[in-house]
């Protein structure tokens, strides 16, 4: 049951985090490369599913118009990104981190894509290397209540129970309507 809960936290925390932290600051310089790049309507299509479609597969294939396209760097890291997201959700896991990488040798400062990797790394089973990812995040945006969250799944899975509690409080306190770092307390008290 806490592996299942978990996927449910991961895959509703990608869309959110890429919300929050990319969509104006992504989606308007995207457009105005796109636009210099002699936009076509399948171009245009293109990067609305690159960065809004739900659907895995859609995602994928809008992505893989805009890196066929040779974009400039920044607009090549977030169809990464979200390429990578949609590997993810499909479970092609390896391949969502070989683009989530990419995303990251393109912007290595890009925290939407270090949160991602976190994700995918977790889901790996790699707690570490997913820890010292949301740990990063963190540092670069405190405020940011999922990282908190997922690194509190991180260590939870880890074995590290206090760093977990600690990592599940925060994040509430941030927001205070994240059930999943509830219910990660709560197991934790259990297994006390």
């Amino acid at each position: 049951m806490h592996r299942c809960e978990h996927k449910a936290v991961v895959l509703r925390t990608r869309h959110q985090a890429f919300d929050r932290l990319y969509t104006v600051a992504t989606i308007l310089p995207l457009l105005g490369a796109l636009l210099l790049h002699e936009v076509t309507p399948a171009r245009a299509d293109a990067l609305a599913d690159c960065n809004e479609a739900y659907d895995a597969a859609a995602r994928i294939a809008g992505c893989d118009v805009i890196i066929a396209a040779d974009p400039p760097s920044d607009v090549l890291a977030v169809a990464l990104m979200n390429r990578g997201i949609g590997h993810a959700q499909t479970g092609e896991l390896e391949k969502a981190l070989e683009d989530l990488n990419a995303a990251l040798a393109a912007a290595p400062g890009m925290l939407a894509a270090l949160y991602n990797r976190g994700n995918v790394q977790l889901d790996l089973g790699r707690t570490e290397a997913a820890i010292a990812d949301f740990s990063a995040v963190i540092a670069g945006e405190p405020g940011f209540a999922l990282a908190w969250l997922n690194r509190g799944l991180a260590r939870e899975k880890a074995g590290a129970g206090s760093a977990a509690s600690a990592d599940f409080k925060r994040a509430l306190s941030l927001d205070p309507k994240l059930d999943a770092a509830r219910r990660g307390l709560a197991r934790l008290k259990r297994s006390r």
